[in-house]
């Protein structure tokens, strides 16, 4: 037996077809005041039944039998309204172009005369029935999905199929998401597995409401007894700009309940449109530190890179792979892809050429022509490798996110991290300068405030380069420095995952330690608005909100994963080579000042190198060359003492710094080793450089 849910659009042509002609009598009957057709009525009644000829056509090319009405909202209520005002239109201008003058009904007069209100009478009964109708397929659908005993599951029992009872789900927050995932789990067979039991809101003026069948029974302030009251097992958290805290306490409470937690994606997410408000998914621990959604002058960045050529550098990494996404959606002519891993290189490539694809095949229907994808399998610090890209692509911007990051690995291997880190820099600055290059823009790390490790010292004479650069230039070139970012390659979070699954204890360095955490895509967001208001040698600092305690996340994490935190065994293992307790954003000797952006902070040195008798402004283009020598021919040792000696010398604060607890002496022996040499165009093997 055919279910009204079930009814496709050759049943709704034969329905329309009824709802006309019931139209056409109805408006005759209020015409005329009586259910009966009168003398004078049937005079007109042959003219009258032209809409049964009229609206069939029109409904079809209207698109009235090409929808899935049992999903119909208020964008179908008004095509719909279109449809039958165009058949309207259509049948009065047929009407007296076509009718009068082959004088149906009688005599020309007769048909002249015929009741224009008709045309309206019979127009508001039609778009009554064609919407009634409609949103009847619709209302019994929703109630065949939400009604006690699910034939479906009847049918099965009958049949000897056996599905698994539905998860009893409580949804947190009765807004409009809230409803969107009523809906789409009250379209679904078995509502997707889960069956929802009630809403709830820290609105307390929606208690009691009810929203599509469910009612909202109360605060998550209620949760325990609400819990208990429902049997329900799992918490869908239905908030996409709830803030961490929110979203950390439902968690909580959830967890000491025994209940499983979802969410919906955040709302950054649904904004760029890298998912849907029903795209439900477990709670990350990034959730956990959701903060306002950042906005961005994205009209500003449009109009800096729209048509124009844009380069990445560790294009396959954490932070260079968001930089091609959100670079991607400001269209671009072109997008150069540079890094020296293969595989990551092809992941983000086709990632944005599936996009790109998806987007051209609906030009036709709104879309847009996407940016150009080169991708380069480069050697980051070879200066002729990149004098040749940026010659043939001439790019206006160059994002340079390649780099080492992993700071113990940086200790053992330090005449890479000076290679790649330090080297790969100033080879793109090289290429940049000699080419043009109008904005060039450094990523860089908390980790080059009074570093001590290699990874940062590295990435402070980085730093530097970029304002030498800026000041020989006079171009828009910065950096700009921030602390963590979750999800990335080689972070904690990944950690602290593995060993959850594993069931071993979870390895902290130190119950003090902290760390600044931000997503990747604002870190992201944050480099492409520093890249438009910077000036030349500008330093930026992105606002990451209060450190948080690694041990603190890695309870957080336990919990996510369902355990109790207490019950999670933690071993405190110490700081490793280079690692400090707590990581600064800022030199103690940098002022601070605001930007157009609140997430962007400037910082200004009190000094500069060229301020400082003993600091040779003249020559340190020419002495971070020499640096990057020893990087490429591997010396570790030699590598690592001028590496903490040429920072000593053109950092502002020039005390010898400290790493791994030792100070380093000064390397002079090895700077004057390579003081003779001419760096060449690319030395040492060519090494993987990846954005961190």
């Amino acid at each position: 037996m055919l279910g009204i849910g079930a009814i496709r659009g050759r049943h709704l042509f034969v329905i329309d077809l009824l709802v006309v002609a019931l139209a056409i009598f109805g408006a005759m009957a209020l015409r005329f005041d009586t259910l009966r057709l009168s003398e004078e009525a049937l005079i007109y009644f042959p003219a009258a039944l032209f809409p049964l000829v009229v609206r069939p056509p029109v409904n079809y090319l209207g698109g009235l039998y090409s929808r899935a009405w049992a999903y119909a909202s208020i964008g179908e209520l008004a095509r719909i309204a279109v449809v039958v005002a165009l058949g309207s239109l259509v049948g009065i201008v047929a009407f007296y172009t076509i009718l009068v003058p082959l004088r149906v009904g009688g005599t020309v007069t007769d048909v002249g005369i015929f009741p224009r209100s008709f045309f309206i009478l019979e127009g508001m009964l039609t778009l009554a029935g064609f919407g009634g109708a409609r949103f009847l397929i619709r209302a019994s659908t929703e109630w065949h999905s939400w009604r006690p005993g699910d034939p479906d599951r009847r049918r099965d029992k009958d049949r000897g199929i056996s599905r698994p009872a539905p998860v009893l789900v409580l949804v947190y927050g009765a807004g409009e998401v809230g409803a969107a995932v009523l809906r789409t789990m009250g379209a679904a067979r078995d509502g997707l597995g889960q069956r929802v039991v009630g809403l709830i809101d820290d609105d307390r003026s929606k208690r009691n409401q009810i929203l599509r069948g469910v009612r909202v029974l109360g605060t998550i302030d209620e949760l325990p007894e609400i819990a208990r009251a429902t049997g329900a097992r799992r918490l869908l958290i239905a908030m996409p700009n709830a803030a961490g805290e929110v979203i950390r306490r439902a968690v909580e409470d959830a967890t000491r309940l025994g209940m499983e937690t979802r969410t919906v994606p955040a709302l950054e997410d649904l904004v760029s449109g890298r998912a849907n408000a029903t795209a439900i998914r477990e709670v990350r621990v990034d959730d956990l530190l959701r903060r306002e959604p950042i906005m961005i002058d994205e009209t500003g960045l449009r109009e800096l890179v729209a048509g124009r050529t844009v380069l990445v550098t560790g294009a396959g990494g954490s932070i260079g792979s968001e930089l091609a996404r959100q670079v991607f959606e400001l269209d671009p002519g072109r997008l150069v892809l540079l890094d020296r891993a293969e595989g990551p290189l092809y992941d983000i490539e086709r990632e944005l050429a599936l996009l790109g694809a998806r987007d051209s095949g609906t030009a036709s229907r709104g879309g847009r022509k996407r940016a150009q994808l080169v991708d380069r399998l480069a050697n980051v610090a070879s200066v002729d490798t990149m004098r040749r890209v940026l010659g043939e692509d001439q790019p206006v911007l160059v994002l340079h996110a390649a780099a080492y990051k992993h700071v113990p690995m940086m200790e053992a291997h330090p005449a890479d991290a000076v290679y790649t880190n330090l080297g790969g820099t100033l080879a793109a600055l090289t290429a940049a300068l000699e080419t043009g290059v109008e904005r060039f823009v450094l990523v860089s790390t908390d980790k080059a405030v009074e570093p001590s490790s290699v990874m940062g010292a590295t990435k402070r004479l980085a730093e530097i380069a970029v304002a030498d650069a800026a000041r020989r230039s006079g171009r828009p070139y910065v950096a700009v420095r921030f602390g963590n970012v979750l999800g990335s390659s080689g972070s904690v979070v990944p950690l602290f995952q593995r060993q959850l699954a594993e069931g071993v204890p979870l390895t902290v360095t130190h119950p003090d330690m902290t760390r600044y955490f931000m997503t990747i895509p604002e870190a992201a967001r944050l480099i492409l608005e520093a890249a438009l208001i910077g000036g030349p040698g500008d330093l930026f600092v992105l606002e990451m909100g209060e450190p948080v305690k690694i041990v603190d996340l890695a309870r957080d994490l336990a919990r996510l994963a369902g355990r109790d935190p207490d019950s999670v065994p933690i071993q405190y293992i110490g700081l490793r080579p280079g690692e400090k307790l707590q990581e600064s954003l800022f030199y103690a000797g940098e002022s601070i000042e605001p930007t157009r952006h609140p997430k962007v902070l400037r910082a200004r040195p009190t000094s500069v190198p060229g301020d400082r008798p003993n600091a040779i402004a003249e020559t340190l283009w020419t002495r971070l060359e020499n640096l990057v020598v020893l990087g490429a021919r591997g010396d570790h040792v030699a590598a690592r003492a001028a590496l903490m000696r040429v920072l000593a010398d053109v950092d502002a604060h020039g005390e010898p710094p400290t790493v791994a607890g030792e100070t380093v002496a000064p390397a002079d022996i090895a700077l004057q080793a390579v003081a003779a040499d001419t760096p060449t165009a690319e030395v040492g093997p060519k090494r993987a450089t990846r954005a961190g």
